[in-house]
């Protein structure tokens, strides 16, 4: 609209374009910032674009069938439930034979099918999930099973 009505094209400061993210270090002297945000799109792909790590909350926008199906330039570095992930070690995602392991979670993919197995708490079994997931060559429809076993 803004390039309709002026004939210019306007330039784009905001999430996810860099400028903004390296404002926000420059003023706050940020030696390793982190973006926390819930949008894929705009948070995690901004973190991207600058080459700083990130953390997804699921407290808004993104919920976890958007997580596992992110494209490549769209995946955190850190899965949280909510911001308290802030104030706790985010366990080591494990890879052994094709399973991707987080706690009590086991993530793998069999054929074309994503398997799920295990109990704990329910980020543990997404962080496992979406290792699995962005570790695959299969459409993010092949997901869905796997993540109705995190619902139950």
């Amino acid at each position: 609209m803004v390039a309709t009505a002026t004939g210019v094209q306007p330039l784009v400061a905001g999430k996810p374009e860099p400028p903004l993210h390296r404002e926000s270090v420059l003023r706050t002297g940020a030696r390793h910032p982190l973006v926390v945000g819930d949008r894929l799109d705009t948070d995690i792909e901004g973190a991207h674009r600058v080459g700083t790590d990130s953390m997804l909350v699921l407290t808004g926008v993104t919920g976890p069938a958007e997580a596992v199906a992110a494209l490549p330039s769209q995946r955190p570095t850190y899965l949280a439930e909510d911001l308290t992930g802030l104030l706790e070690p985010h366990p080591e995602i494990s890879a052994e034979d094709g399973a991707f392991g987080c706690r009590g979670w086991t993530a793998r993919m069999r054929g074309d099918q994503l398997e799920l197995d295990g109990d704990g708490e329910r980020i543990d079994g997404l962080r496992a999930l979406c290792a699995a997931a962005w570790n695959s060559d299969a459409a993010a429809s092949e997901f869905q099973a796997a993540l109705q076993r995190l619902e139950r």
